[in-house]
């Protein structure tokens, strides 16, 4: 392993505000993978953007799955989310490049497929051909710029409130979300952090809090997702494909966000509304993972 891979110190175009904000983002980070209740393995490997951190879970011998989660939320929390499928599946978790985690704090371009092009990367680097793809939010943009990029790589998908599908009400998302976002950093108070989330989070535990609070104040969030995609760019993708999509999301609204599924997937099985907003609650993670994992017993 690379000498300094895991050091904690800030690089000349740092994700974080400060070298102090860093540690602290980064220790809950640690806290989640030490308290999950399943069994890991690191890995890294390197892409033409930087090296990027791997966690993998499950049977070595069982069917390889790619997981990739949403923005400032890291690996651990996946496999959290997903722990129903790990006793059929062997899966592989990267922390996100440019987001808080163990990968490298480089901010990929989202133009040009540079995502898709991360992604062929990982996968080469962990001797991965094809296997089925999950994708969460702003993972599942990762997803669908690697379907436009490299369609062949994915022989399933699974999107829950994909970034990316259709553009972001901006006015509605600005005021729920992004405003409070800003004056959280600057004037911080459970009162408002709660606040703050609710409109994102169907269920705010203390983890999630924390969280919250360090990647408000201490993340540098100027991240844009991949996308937008069209007929065009998605031409090529003929994966069978399940889509969920969160009833009261402030950033993707249902009934457009199905509109344009059925136009750019053309091999979408089916569409599923879930109660809440863009964050599902425990109940509803634990029912997608288990609905997730028959559709991906279909191909066994």
């Amino acid at each position: 392993m690379r000498q300094g891979i895991w050091e904690n110190r800030m690089s000349a175009a740092s994700i974080y505000r400060s070298a102090r904000g860093q540690a602290e983002v980064i220790a809950l980070y640690e806290k989640k993978l030490a308290n999950l209740a399943v069994e890991t393995r690191s890995r890294m490997v390197e892409t033409r953007f930087g090296h990027t951190h791997v966690l993998t879970a499950g049977p070595q011998e069982a069917p390889p799955v790619m997981m990739l989660t949403g923005i400032s939320t890291g690996a651990p929390r996946m496999l959290e989310w997903f722990r129903p499928l790990i006793k059929d599946f062997r899966l592989y978790a990267p922390d996100p490049i440019g987001q808080p985690g163990r990968s490298a704090q480089t901010r990929v371009p989202p133009g040009d497929h540079n995502y898709g092009k991360w992604m062929v990367d990982v996968l080469d680097g962990l001797g991965l051909e094809q296997l089925p793809f999950i994708g969460v939010s702003f993972g599942g943009g990762i997803l669908l710029d690697t379907a436009s990029y490299a369609p062949e790589r994915i022989s399933r998908a699974a999107l829950i409130a994909p970034a990316g599908l259709t553009p972001v009400p901006f006015i509605s998302s600005a005021v729920k979300f992004f405003i409070p976002c800003l004056l959280y950093r600057y004037f911080p108070s459970r009162e408002r952090l709660i606040g703050t989330i609710r409109p994102l989070a169907g269920q705010i535990d203390d983890y999630s809090l924390q969280v919250f609070d360090a990647t408000l104040r201490h993340v540098k969030l100027n991240v844009a997702p991949p996308g937008p995609f069209d007929r065009e760019t998605l031409a090529g993708f003929k994966a069978p494909t399940l889509l969920f999509l969160a009833k009261s999301d402030i950033f993707l609204p249902v009934e457009s966000a199905r509109r344009r599924a059925q136009e750019l997937l053309p091999s979408l099985t089916a569409v599923e509304v879930f109660e809440g907003p863009h964050i599902p609650p425990k109940p509803t993670w634990k029912h997608q993972a288990e609905r997730i994992g028959a559709f991906l017993k279909e191909i066994q």
